[in-house]
């Protein structure tokens, strides 16, 4: 993580989105050296690198329908007002709660 990523407070959801993404990183470079690729197998400094890109490629195809969704939801779900018109309670209502965090 570069350090102007680390001085950000992030939001319960973004800190959570981060993880996924280091744990995808993770895993990106661990399917990169596995021995069963036999002599497809990458090792070495530039692994890393590779498992960084591959996954910040794809990230905004993965990211993109569930962030569509939980935009939705919050739109279900305001914030602000007298009462959540799904949940027939006053706001914030405790899906709203949650995704504020």
């Amino acid at each position: 993580m570069t350090a102007w990523r680390q001085a950000l407070r992030l939001t319960p959801l973004a800190a959570e989105l981060e993880r996924a993404h280091l744990h995808g990183v993770g895993a990106a470079s661990a399917g990169l050296q596995d021995p069963g690729l036999g002599p497809a197998r990458l090792t070495g400094t530039a692994v890393p690198v590779l498992a960084e890109a591959a996954v910040t490629s794809a990230t905004p195809f993965l990211r993109a329908p569930l962030l569509s969704r939980l935009h939705r939801v919050r739109l279900l779900h305001p914030v602000t007002g007298a009462e959540c018109p799904s949940c027939r309670v006053p706001t914030p209502c405790p899906t709203a709660q949650e995704l504020h965090g």
